[in-house]
């Protein structure tokens, strides 16, 4: 047999022997490259699903106000609103005094309000004191505009410690205590406390109709116009309220921005209120409810010329 010949072969040639592919394979695990596909209908289905999720949470929570949600503890509160007008006035109060301190828990921002009250409520201190004091508070100065605000809200809030006579408060706790009396007295009493209610109820069922009757009068002979809406159409109503041209004309110019910044009616209300004080909620109830009228006929009318007016209207 010539060994040459064996020499020549190949050395790369197979030779047909069984070898392992475990080098190959030490960087990979199986199922490394498994691929999931779905139906691009379900993908789509789904990412509208997400998005309208989204777009629900957002919308619940501009509607959410100080307080939607009590979590913190409020057994110490001393004031709880009792009636539709009184918790809007003690909302207007509490986002005041958020703006005023930041962001804070409930609790804090409540006993503020309750502290705040107090001093308004207090007949033995005049307005310098009562000013002085809720500066102290808040740790910040207010101004006499915005101090105003505050004493007509309080006003507004008539339900204030709106308990009987024989109600006191413990200055400890913040909760009310009964005095005890004879059982006599508190027989006689019942028949008093029956006329109240009855009272109560019908001054309920009044103050009912009399919402019902304001709101057809806005919807109907209260309608705004646009063509009624010039460039100094909230100069013209803030005069009413101002005598001084200036603090009207300035005025106007402060609630036009509100109208343009304010996130949500929630937002426009309290701003505005603060601005003018809670005696013109009428005024200020208007303006919310025509808020983009107002406005854009406002801007469109005070455009100088095309260009502004196109920039508007976009």
């Amino acid at each position: 047999m010539n060994s040459s010949l064996h020499d020549q072969h190949e050395r790369n040639k197979s030779t047909g022997e069984v070898q392992s592919l475990a080098e190959d394979l030490k960087d990979f695990r199986m199922g490394d490259r498994v691929q999931h596909t779905r139906p691009e209908s379900i993908n789509k289905k789904q990412k509208k699903d997400e998005d309208h999720s989204s777009t629900y949470d957002i919308n619940r929570f501009k509607r959410q106000t100080l307080l939607s949600h009590l979590t913190d503890d409020t057994s110490t509160i001393l004031y709880q609103p009792k009636t539709y007008e009184t918790k809007q006035a003690y909302e207007t109060l509490l986002n005041f005094i958020q703006e005023t301190i930041g962001d804070q828990t409930q609790t804090i921002l409540r006993s503020a309000a309750d502290e705040i009250l107090i001093l308004l409520k207090d007949d033995k201190l005049n307005n310098q004191d009562r000013k002085k004091r809720i500066e102290t508070l808040l740790k910040s100065g207010i101004s006499d505009e915005h101090f105003n605000s505050l004493v007509n809200l309080s006003k507004t809030i008539t339900d204030w410690l709106s308990n009987n006579e024989n109600e006191t408060i413990d200055e400890a706790t913040g909760v009310p205590i009964q005095f005890e009396g004879s059982s006599d007295d508190d027989d006689e009493n019942e028949d008093d406390i029956s006329d109240v209610e009855e009272i109560q109820m019908d001054d309920n069922i009044q103050e009912t109709n009399y919402c019902i009757r304001s709101s057809d009068l806005t919807r109907t002979d209260r309608t705004l116009q646009p063509h009624t809406i010039d460039a100094f159409w909230l100069e013209r109503n803030l005069s009413k309220i101002y005598s001084n041209v200036t603090d009207a004309k300035i005025k106007a110019e402060e609630v036009l921005d509100i109208l343009k910044t304010a996130s949500n009616n929630h937002e426009l209300e309290n701003k505005l209120i603060i601005l003018l004080g809670f005696e013109q909620f009428e005024f200020i109830k208007t303006l919310r409810m025509y808020r983009q009228m107002i406005l854009y006929c406002t801007l469109l009318a005070r455009a100088q010329n095309t260009l502004e007016k196109a920039e508007i209207e976009e």
